[in-house]
């Protein structure tokens, strides 16, 4: 590329409305541009780095014998019947009706159409195992667009579905995938954290994060161990030591218009975890009451799992005063709904709750003695007090980005769509599919959020959309614009991405546009190549070196090959 001729732009500042430093490295260096909240345009130059992405996950996928497909994102919404797509992405689901009233979706993922593909192969044993993958767009109304790249309501992804005879050969299908993405995000220079994730289906999936600060999930990290979860499904495992305490009377308490844990704490003089919080869901629509320690958070997604449903709603104050209670006074004592207590609550003795009157609490309050509890489960939320579940050692929450999963959905999906195969004697068998996603902007993202300085980006060299920048000190210089004129056609020659920036600019422009958009290596032609010499500057280091001309390509090759 000759930037003198070439659509090329940067900006002096960041912008104001991004709130990852990634997105706006990316805007101010002239890579993306913001249409609107969750929507950007790539330019030339961000387009070769998300192909240069896409080229090594094919070029992965494809030394597995995957079959690359495509498949419309616009597709009838009679094909989410049994999925239920429509249910759990609620309103961040595309919709949108033709000519003739018929209802589309854009779709926000391709599983059903994936299925429906390979039953055009599947009818025997025979013809499996196979596996098909796609990079395409998908869309999804994100509730937080702010979030740049990795939050994008438009946003391209790799999709890939095994299909296998039975459970053993997904097992297969699953491991190779596991080294695929491990070698990916080797090339991308990515480091990748393993985090466990449990859907509401129970299927248990493997999730790869990059760490950063500005990540949109909570992780948490055994300090000790291998561990690491998703916020949502880590096991909330404590060790309270109880003394034998002597159960007190019961005493009802006026406590006028003291609502919260925190009230209630500061007015009666005691600790959080002596008060117990009561919580009514509606699951299924059937009421429940939930107990939980004062400090702890109830889990929504763990009470999802436990019940098997993603219809969970909070009743409304009208809702509560039509049960006889009202909120900041909810409690056990004379409830007539089933009763679900987290774990820790079989440590609380004597304990503060809600009396169900208005302005009032209990307390010295022992559950078995002045109320049932049906069931004890791990609800609450993963907090500080929280110990690994593994090794019963402290962890950290930390932010991640997540950029790949994998899971093994198995049957079940195989079943809702009737994806059956005949096996040696003639039996009809389900196929066992694996899901495996890399979210190719969201890596993006990461590899930005990583490797930048206060000068700009800095790519690693795999990904960068050019390997070489030429820079001419002074353009009027003919014989440095004939030697770098020279020197750009041979490394093109060679396969090697190379600018030449031929502006008539300033040289402090040149070398900070350079720097800004974060091209590896650097070679400036100026006054030593009258000692036939030029500069070479790598991206990440501040030396430069000076390398004689007929070295000089000897020397970018190989820097080029050790990355």
């Amino acid at each position: 590329m000759k930037m003198s001729n070439n659509f090329f732009f940067t900006r002096r500042e960041f912008p104001k409305d991004e709130k990852l430093l990634s997105t706006k490295l990316l805007i101010k260096s002239g890579y993306i541009y913001k249409n609107s909240n969750g929507i950007y345009s790539y330019t030339s130059l961000g387009y070769k780095v998300l192909n240069n992405i896409k080229n090594i996950i094919r070029d992965e996928l494809n030394k597995n014998r995957m079959h690359e497909v495509l498949l419309p994102t616009l597709v009838d919404s009679d094909n989410f019947e049994f999925t239920l797509k429509e249910k759990i992405f609620g309103e961040e689901l595309y919709t949108l009706k033709d000519r003739s009233n018929k209802e589309f979706i854009l779709s926000p993922s391709s599983e059903e159409l994936f299925i429906d593909l390979a039953s055009q192969k599947i009818q025997s044993y025979k013809d499996l195992h196979f596996a098909l993958y796609q990079i395409s767009n998908k869309y999804r109304d994100e509730k937080h667009p702010e979030y740049g790249l990795i939050r994008k309501k438009e946003f391209t992804i790799m999709e890939s579905y095994s299909f296998d005879v039975d459970d053993g050969g997904l097992e297969v299908s699953y491991d190779k995938m596991f080294l695929a993405f491990k070698n990916i995000f080797k090339k991308l220079n990515l480091d990748t954290l393993i985090v466990e994730s449990d859907e509401i289906d129970s299927t248990l999936s493997e999730e790869f994060h990059v760490i950063s600060v500005h990540g949109d999930n909570n992780i948490v990290k055994c300090t000790n161990c291998t561990y690491a979860s998703i916020l949502e499904d880590a096991s909330s495992k404590t060790i309270h030591r109880v003394k034998d305490v002597a159960p007190k009377k019961k005493e009802l308490i006026h406590t006028p218009n003291v609502r919260t844990i925190k009230e209630v704490s500061n007015y009666l003089d005691v600790f959080p975890s002596s008060i117990l919080k009561s919580v009514v869901c509606k699951v299924d629509d059937v009421y429940k009451m939930i107990l939980l320690r004062g400090e702890s958070e109830l889990n929504v997604k763990k009470l999802m799992k436990l019940f098997k449903t993603s219809n969970i709603e909070i009743p409304t104050v009208n809702e509560l005063e039509n049960m006889g209670t009202f909120p900041g006074f909810i409690g056990p004592i004379d409830c007539t709904m089933e009763i679900i207590a987290d774990n820790e609550v079989k440590n609380m003795y004597n304990f503060i709750c809600g009396s169900n009157k208005k302005d009032y609490h209990y307390k010295n309050v022992n559950y078995g003695r002045d109320f049932k509890i049906n069931m004890f489960e791990d609800l609450k939320l993963f907090d500080k007090d929280s110990l690994c579940p593994k090794c019963k050692n402290a962890c950290e929450i930390i932010k991640g980005v997540e950029v790949g999963q994998i899971l093994k959905l198995g049957k079940d999906y195989s079943k809702m769509f009737n994806l059956a195969y005949k096996n040696e004697v003639n039996e009809k068998e389900y196929v066992s599919l694996g899901s495996y996603r890399l979210g190719i902007d969201r890596i993006l993202s990461s590899i930005v959020e990583i490797y930048n300085d206060e000068s700009g980006i800095i790519w690693p060299m795999s990904v960068s959309p050019y390997k070489v920048a030429i820079i001419i000190y002074n353009v009027n210089d003919k014989e440095a614009e004939k030697y770098g004129e020279n020197l750009y056609k041979k490394l093109i020659s060679l396969n090697i991405d190379t600018i030449l920036d031929d502006r008539k600019e300033a040289i402090g422009v040149k070398f900070n546009d350079m720097d800004l958009i974060g091209i590896p290596l650097r070679i400036t032609i100026g006054k030593s190549l009258e000692d036939n010499e030029v500069e070479l500057k790598l991206r990440r280091e501040k030396k430069v070196r000076n390398v004689k001309t007929d070295k000089i390509i000897e020397v970018i090759q190989n820097l080029i090959e050790k990355g």
